[in-house]
């Protein structure tokens, strides 16, 4: 056996697309995501050429049915990351050459399925950044930004409105067809029950708020047409990396797509603790992380409408984001890996909405 597992669990036989003659210690891993995709640790027990020891690896596999296109697209967005001189971008092996086959760094099951080998990176995610970390973060995600817009072909994006926007638009209507005010039918599991009680949070926090009124208004805004590129559309606190002040590495890359930048920023801002407001209007995204927004402009510049999109996602995404949860766990009735993170997830989001305000202007920026 060229694999050594270090429990019963079944062990990804695929290890050995990357190490074919490579003795490894190959270890589960709970995701640091929601997912439940299947994610382990692998150590390879000889050093690899040109390193100066043993290295870790992180052996993850895509969603079932995940097309290789995509997960392939994907990789090249981090290749073009690395070599723009983004360190913090993991770096993925290349699956061992055979019958002089092309170079790819992704292999797939008898499946099927897409797996990806990326390097171990080492830090923790943080909750709520210092002035410094917040900072380095928003540097390290503006040059992530300008090396995807190179790689994207061309300096000149396309313009349009943000997908980011349509996909929360239509959990607004979502919610303004149904609402959160109504009881859970049939027998529950305790994580279904503890949401539950969250959605009838949620609702009362709504009707505090102006109810389907308030939903309306925000789901009346037309967003202005922005530049489009490759962005992460998961880059949230949980996929951040520190070590002190310093960004070690920016992961878990599957959701990439196209999208505005102003995505990222809303969906990385939005997920990090703010302090309770000391005046209406001092929750917004772009006053409470001001400073860290003035580093990423001096890297990648932001237009005044890419600005307003910022506090206009973040509003709409908190909305979405209970949508989602609560239509998972009380409808469809899903299983997680994590309960608990579950519940920290849909409690964090109960937090930013009571924060929220009836801004359906998108903040400081002044969208109509």
């Amino acid at each position: 056996m060229l694999l050594k597992p270090d429990d019963a669990k079944p062990t990804p036989t695929i290890v050995r697309r990357w190490f074919p003659t490579t003795r490894c210690r190959v270890s589960p891993l709970s995701s640091a995501g929601l997912s439940g995709s299947p994610v382990w640790l692998v150590e390879p027990d000889e050093a690899l050429p040109l390193c100066r020891g043993p290295r870790r690896f992180v052996l993850k596999g895509f969603a079932d049915g995940w097309p290789r296109e995509r997960a392939e697209a994907i990789h090249r967005w981090m290749a073009a990351a690395r070599r723009a001189g983004v360190g913090a971008v993991p770096a993925n092996l290349e699956v061992a050459a055979a019958g002089g086959a092309e170079p790819t760094t992704i292999a797939t099951d008898g499946d099927g399925r897409c797996f990806e080998l990326t390097e171990w990176c080492p830090g923790q995610p943080v909750a709520a950044p210092s002035p410094g970390q917040a900072i380095a973060a928003l540097e390290t995600l503006a040059r992530i930004h300008v090396a995807l817009r190179e790689a994207g072909g061309s300096e000149e994006t396309p313009t349009a409105s943000p997908p980011a926007w349509a996909r929360r638009a239509e959990a607004l209507r979502a919610v303004m067809a149904r609402g959160w005010d109504f009881p859970t039918n049939g027998s529950l599991s305790p994580l279904q029950a503890a949401v539950a009680e969250r959605r009838r949070a949620a609702a009362a926090i709504l009707r505090e708020q102006g109810g389907l009124s308030y939903l309306s208004r925000l789901a009346a805004v037309v967003p202005p047409a922005v530049p489009l590129q490759p962005v992460l559309r998961d880059v949230w606190q949980a996929h951040v990396l520190f070590v002190g002040d310093e960004v070690t590495a920016v992961i878990d890359w599957h959701a990439a797509g196209i999208d505005t930048p102003a995505t990222d920023l809303a969906r990385l801002l939005g997920s990090w603790e703010r302090p309770r407001p000391a005046s209406v209007g001092a929750d917004s995204l772009s006053v409470v992380w001001g400073e860290a927004l003035e580093a990423y402009r001096a890297i990648r510049p932001l237009s005044r409408e890419e600005s307003a999109l910022i506090d206009l996602l973040d509003l709409a995404g908190v909305v979405g984001g209970l949508h989602h949860w609560f239509t998972w766990l009380l409808d469809e009735k899903r299983d997680f890996p994590a309960p608990c993170a579950v519940l920290e997830r849909v409690d964090a989001l109960l937090k930013n909405f009571a924060f929220s305000r009836e801004k359906t202007d998108g903040g400081s920026g002044g969208l109509h």
